[in-house]
């Protein structure tokens, strides 16, 4: 009796998985080889850095996982773990799949050629050296020079071309800012990234250098092909303003769910950080990169943390920085950001572009 009584015991500790807990054990297995293939596909690639530096954004909240497994420890804190699981999903999302639902860009990549680093569905094969994802370079590498005798009716100067030092341009036109409540895009129109350069145009001037910004929009059409279009304003400017030094693409950010927003204190207010991009497809990339370097350093002196420490290289692209040994794309905050953020950061650094201008001059 005893015997059968411990054999009958012990056969209920035995039974056959159901179909659902298959299911659940087969997509755990199948998400760790992804994870591990991708990984290991980082390390082999290069773009190790990348995903590590995107991790090292993150604030993980291990106290969740006690949260998740304590039902009565997260009742009070229910708020602040639903956020939590939202912010993973969308981390998640963007590590495994490359979509950024924060970047309305990134739902179409399917439809695109997979870019040289690797497969789409990796997040950091998206996003590895080219921020603006600036897509195949439609227009030839140096730009072809019109013949002036062939033209009958040459364009009238500008007034006061020749005292512009600075040109400013906004090649995402409809980037904005929703961390004052706003929303991120304002398709077909100039979202408030343009009054960032508004305002660096301004505060230039209030220093005592002369800027033009132009307000053409060049992404109502297709966000993915701004560049085709910017490249023509870009190009205008520098014959319209021939004594031109520096020229700015001026961009924000974007980062998926769970990113902070990064600000630091000027003048007692809070701006956003300003980071560089530097666009390698062109034959004089370095001497735009020397100009971020000098700017940087004395930006550190003056106000430290403004720009952000290192410079973003883009391999494959250009971002019109072929148009000029002074063009530079200067991305200020993210949409996390809120536009007077942004638009102090602009104050900033035309106070340190005033410096520089004033000490080569």
């Amino acid at each position: 009796m005893l015997r059968e009584d411990f054999y009958h015991r012990q056969k209920k500790h035995f039974r056959i998985w159901r179909v659902r807990e298959w299911a659940r054990g087969f997509l755990l297995v199948l998400v760790s080889i992804l994870v591990i293939m991708g990984l290991a596909y980082a390390l082999k690639s290069g773009s190790s850095r990348q995903i590590i530096g995107f991790l090292a954004q993150q604030s993980f909240p291990f106290e969740a996982i006690l949260m998740e497994g304590v039902p009565g420890y997260s009742q009070p804190e229910r708020a602040r773990l639903d956020l939590v699981r939202n912010q993973g999903a969308a981390v998640g999302m963007f590590l495994l799949t490359g979509v950024n639902i924060a970047d309305p860009r990134t739902f179409f990549l399917g439809y695109l050629s997979p870019p040289p680093q690797g497969p789409v569905w990796l997040g950091w094969a998206y996003n590895p050296n080219d921020p603006e994802f600036e897509g195949p370079i439609l227009e030839p590498i140096e730009p072809q020079k019109p013949d002036v005798n062939t033209d009958p009716n040459p364009p009238a100067p500008v007034p006061g071309a020749k005292e512009v030092l600075v040109g400013i341009y906004n090649t995402h036109n409809s980037e904005s800012y929703a961390g004052d409540g706003g929303v991120e895009h304002e398709f077909g129109k100039n979202g408030e990234v343009v009054t960032v350069g508004e305002t660096l145009k301004k505060a230039l001037g209030e220093n005592g250098i002369s800027a033009a910004h132009s307000l053409e929009i060049h992404d109502a059409l297709d966000f993915m092909k701004a560049y085709s279009k910017s490249v023509v304003t870009a190009t205008k400017m520098t014959k319209d303003y021939p004594s031109m030094k520096v020229l700015i693409d001026v961009h924000r950010d974007g980062f998926p769910l769970g990113v902070p927003k990064s600000t630091i204190m000027v003048k007692g207010k809070k701006v956003s950080r300003v980071m560089v991009v530097i666009g390698k497809q062109n034959p004089h990339w370095e001497k735009n990169e020397a100009l971020a370097k000098e700017l940087m350093a004395m930006g550190e002196k003056k106000y430290p943390g403004l720009f952000k420490a290192n410079i973003s290289y883009a391999a494959n692209a250009r971002y019109n920085q072929h148009l000029s040994d002074g063009a530079l794309l200067l991305e200020f905050g993210s949409q996390l950001n809120s536009t007077e953020e942004s638009n102090g950061a602009a104050e900033a650094v035309a106070e340190i572009l005033a410096e520089y201008l004033k000490k080569v001059s």
